[in-house]
């Protein structure tokens, strides 16, 4: 029978979800008359660690005809730890509200969360072996990253690594992808010992970007690491003649549902 009298709203058609918690699950329900769902899971990023930026997570996009999955889905975004924390968390959707049983996981944001072993180590890349039921779909699965500029490798960064005495120049010591899309983010003054940037979000073109570094402080203790965007890590703290900063903490993760 055609169901001509249901009309979806857009509400319907995307849902975002957000970190709450490595134990709770929330609830996706398929909309009415969809025929494909397209699915994004971020894995979250790590805290910076020591003076060092903690490293992103990884992103998978998939797409699966509707009529393979179930009316009802799980789903739990990864957070993000604090400094020094690690490893962080990585996001699933799932067919039940587990993510112990790899083949009724639908989607994985990676294989290892981001800091495994410690940072700054990123996300790694997810396969089938993960999630079996990518298998029904279509899917593309990019590994997170250190300190590098977002867009050039996925659309998360890690966060910078802090400067030193000896090498004052902070790795991406700043960033700046034109006023347009994201205003300037700077790590820490070299000589005061400055703060660095928390991590900046744009769903317009999407992209993340990780926290900025401490600076080195010739008469203190560093600057602090900003904190890092959704999927991105926490900047390093910088050194000082007092010892080192706070290192920033690691974004959560996000997943994205959409239908058409």
């Amino acid at each position: 029978m055609l169901d001509i009298n249901f009309i979806p709203g857009q509400q319907d058609n995307v849902k975002i979800f957000y970190a709450s918690g490595t134990t709770a699950w929330q609830t996706w329900q398929k909309p009415r008359n969809c025929k494909f769902i397209w699915m994004m899971c971020i894995g979250a990023g790590n805290g910076g660690g020591g003076g060092n930026g903690g490293g992103s997570g990884g992103v998978v996009r998939a797409l699966f005809p509707a009529n393979v999955l179930p009316d009802t889905l799980f789903v739990q975004p990864g957070s993000g730890t604090g400094p020094t924390i690690f490893p962080a968390n990585r996001s699933f959707v799932s067919i039940t509200p587990s993510s112990t049983v790899v083949m009724n996981l639908v989607c994985v944001s990676g294989a290892a969360a981001a800091g495994t072993g410690g940072p700054p180590g990123a996300e790694t890349i997810a396969t089938v072996t993960n999630a079996g039921l990518l298998s029904l779909g279509n899917f593309i699965a990019i590994a997170g990253t250190g300190a590098t500029a977002p867009l050039s490798t996925t659309i998360t960064m890690g966060g910078a690594n802090c400067g030193s005495f000896l090498t004052p120049a902070a790795s991406y010591a700043s960033i700046n992808l034109g006023t347009t899309v994201t205003p300037p983010l700077n790590s820490g003054d070299n000589t005061t010992g400055g703060n660095g940037n928390h991590g900046f979000w744009s769903w317009k073109p999407m992209f993340g970007t990780g926290g900025m570094a401490g600076g080195y402080n010739e008469a203190g203790r560093g600057g602090n690491g900003g904190n890092g965007a959704y999927g991105c890590g926490g900047g390093g703290s910088g050194n000082g003649t007092g010892g080192f900063g706070v290192d920033g903490s690691g974004g959560d993760g996000l997943v994205i549902i959409s239908t058409f």
